[in-house]
């Protein structure tokens, strides 16, 4: 099929055909959500020219929006959108309370420390077990401390050799890589 043709297929679609579409392909292509979130943040960064805590901060809000984009996508049902408009009102406002939750903000920064807040980590001490070890396992992670009744995780790390931008990349890596990880293993 050649692009013209793709074009002009996806052209004749509206959004609520395309809708239930992306939502398999994501199902089918996990590997896509895993790169796409952190390809949006480090294009968004680059393109505002952003450096350090707030090229880190802009990443998780990136990635965060994309992640949650993606899981609306993939919740879709793949028959007819006119199914999710008969959803009651209180289930669209308790999942739309679920999924404006954020998953990781930063609380604090300087260079060599971050903390960010992660409210699965007070709700799951499996998952802030696995995450401590997995940071504390990375070169260039110092010390990791988690404070699971503050929902909090402080990462001091050496950046030396590494931008700003590349340890928070790492970071967020090891996060996202450690959070699939436990929903595959529940």
């Amino acid at each position: 099929m050649t692009a013209t043709t793709a074009t002009n297929n996806f052209s004749n679609l509206s959004p609520e055909d395309i809708t239930p579409q992306l939502g398999t392909f994501l199902k089918e292509h996990g590997e896509i959500e895993t790169i796409l979130p952190v390809a949006c943040g480090i294009f968004i960064t680059s393109q505002l020219k952003l450096r350090g805590a707030n090229a880190l901060l802009v990443n998780l809000l990136v990635a965060s929006l994309a992640r949650q984009i993606f899981t609306q996508l993939k919740q879709e049902p793949t028959s007819t959108v006119t199914e999710s408009n008969n959803i009651s009102a209180s289930q669209e406002e308790s999942s739309a309370s679920e999924t404006n939750l954020p998953d990781c903000a930063i609380a604090h920064a300087v260079p060599g420390r971050v903390r960010l807040k992660m409210p699965q980590l007070a709700l799951d001490a499996d998952f802030a077990q696995r995450l401590q070890q997995a940071l504390n396992a990375d070169e260039y992670v110092n010390r990791v401390r988690i404070n699971r009744a503050a929902a909090s995780i402080a990462i001091n790390y050496d950046n030396q050799g590494l931008s700003d931008w590349e340890i928070g990349m790492r970071l967020m890596g090891i996060i996202n890589t450690v959070r699939q990880e436990h929903q595959v293993s529940r």
